[in-house]
């Protein structure tokens, strides 16, 4: 497995992001939205796209407040806020990093995650948790011990190194656009980096810390039945990608070390 030192990746504090958008998806987050839109324009990224995933309180006017465009996603679902965050993606966004609404990701790593797919030595980097560690009640025993789970299956069915399958990511939009991504729900982060795997795209892993989310409730944790259905869904879409047909893959798509860590 290649071992890239961050200091080689090509001038990570020199790198503008004004073609990079980000992705959130929402539900019910004002107490969080706004800090995280906040961090993302700080570091210069040109787009923030919110899926409202049928909010009820006051996040996607606190959003748009914060300088992000909305876009509301009626179908309820993980995938779907993204499918429809991604519908207002502009033509000319060279990558899509995507994070979670409730400030449990460290945007203070985000041009670690950036700036190899702008670069274009990267074409998927996904912020691993497992090598980054969590701050204490970040993540619940279920989620931990799903995620642990999730990357042992994908290692032994797809041959890849993996640890996480964790939210905070980014992707360069042609290939995003050639995944055909459809997931609606949680199965969203397991689709994406299969079809990677499968596409032989050029993935990679860097370390970022999970922190407490800033406030309100999690959709999963804590609750029996929302914790199966996440986990069962992520389950079945690595089961049910591995015998599925790929999408249509562009002539020159280079082959590489299926995962690295940056």
């Amino acid at each position: 497995m290649q071992t890239i030192d961050p200091p080689t990746i090509p001038s990570i504090q020199h790198l503008r992001f004004a073609n990079v958008c980000a992705v959130i998806p929402a539900l019910d987050e004002e107490d969080s939205i706004r800090v995280v839109i906040e961090g993302l324009l700080r570091h210069g990224v040109g787009w923030v796209i919110v899926g409202d995933n049928g909010s009820t309180d006051r996040t996607a006017a606190i959003a748009r407040a914060a300088g992000a465009s909305v876009v509301a996603a009626p179908r309820r679902g993980y995938g779907s806020a993204c499918l429809a965050a991604l519908s207002a993606v502009p033509s000319g966004a060279r990558a899509v990093v995507f994070c979670d609404a409730d400030g449990a990701d460290d945007l203070a790593r985000l041009p670690d995650l950036v700036a190899p797919v702008v670069a274009g030595t990267h074409d998927l980097v996904i912020g691993s948790r497992v090598l980054g560690g969590a701050d204490r009640g970040a993540l619940s025993l279920p989620q931990r011990v799903g995620n642990l789970a999730a990357a042992a299956m994908m290692r032994v069915l797809y041959g890849v190194r993996v640890t996480d399958l964790g939210p905070f990511r980014c992707v360069d939009a042609g290939a995003l656009t050639r995944m055909e991504m459809a997931d609606p729900a949680f199965g969203w982060t397991a689709e994406m980096q299969v079809k990677a795997y499968r596409m032989r795209l050029r993935v990679a892993e860097v370390a970022v810390r999970a922190l407490v989310r800033r406030g309100g409730d999690s959709k999963i944790s804590g609750r029996f039945w929302p914790i199966f259905r996440a986990g069962w869904g992520i389950i079945s879409t690595i089961l049910r990608h591995r015998a599925t047909p790929l999408p249509r893959v562009v002539s020159g798509t280079p082959p590489s070390d299926l995962a690295t860590h940056l």
